[in-house]
């Protein structure tokens, strides 16, 4: 899917938002109001021994332009260090699609990201936001296990699954979870076509790929001088 579909997805989770509960509108909207960002907690020893690890190497490049953009961010960024197996799935044998990278985000506000990847049939996007927390209405995303032979229990985050076309998007299907680290929940978005949207089914692999999500930007503020 495009950015300007991601973007118009984001609009749309957005109006559903809006429909939440008085109460959660009522909280979410003060605490925007009120400029109120998440907490990073950067004493986390996993960005310590990042910053450690990094301070005399380049951490991984995404090209210049994304390096750049990324080095202005207030929150740490993660990423996917390999190819998701749920996108090897979908992956026939034959030449692999080069795979398109995009970062979005606010450089006057550089408190939120959105880092997408595209592989052919399936984009995998990791978004984090200070700002503000998404509520979903009740019954607006319906949840899927998976139920084949042998199927083990997921370890990892639930992930939740909707068609795309009940909320007039394009033929396919979206899944997704939040994990949260260092204090910060990140998203996790697959959004499968209508050829692969069988494997926006599967859960568990989905759930499972989450261990791959890796620490690949952080900038911790500068501690102030005695």
């Amino acid at each position: 899917m495009s950015i300007k579909g991601l973007c118009a997805r984001a609009q749309s989770l957005a109006a559903l938002a809006m429909a939440a509960p008085a109460l959660a509108a009522v909280a979410a909207s003060s605490a925007f109001s009120a400029g109120k960002l998440i907490a990073v907690e950067w004493s986390d020893p996993e960005i310590k021994s990042f910053v450690s690890a990094h301070r005399d190497a380049a951490a991984r490049s995404l090209g210049p332009t994304a390096d750049d953009q990324l080095a202005k961010l207030k929150l740490p960024v993660l990423a996917f260090d390999s190819t998701p197996g749920i996108v090897e799935k979908t992956l026939n044998i034959g030449p692999r699609p080069a795979v398109e990278r995009d970062v979005v985000m606010d450089e006057a506000e550089p408190v939120w990201y959105q880092l997408v990847e595209r592989y052919g049939d399936v984009t995998v996007s990791v978004s984090a936001d200070l700002r503000v927390q998404h509520e979903f209405p009740e019954g607006a995303i319906k949840l899927y296990t998976d139920e084949s032979r042998g199927a083990a229990p997921s370890a990892g985050p639930a992930v939740s699954v909707f068609d795309e076309t009940d909320y007039g998007g394009e033929e396919g299907f979206l899944a997704e979870y939040t994990i949260t680290r260092f204090g910060v929940p990140y998203t996790v978005t697959v959004e499968c076509s209508e050829e692969a949207k069988d494997q926006c089914r599967d859960t568990t692999q989905i759930s499972k790929d989450s261990e791959l999500l890796t620490l690949i930007r952080a900038n911790p503020p500068a501690e102030p001088q005695e």
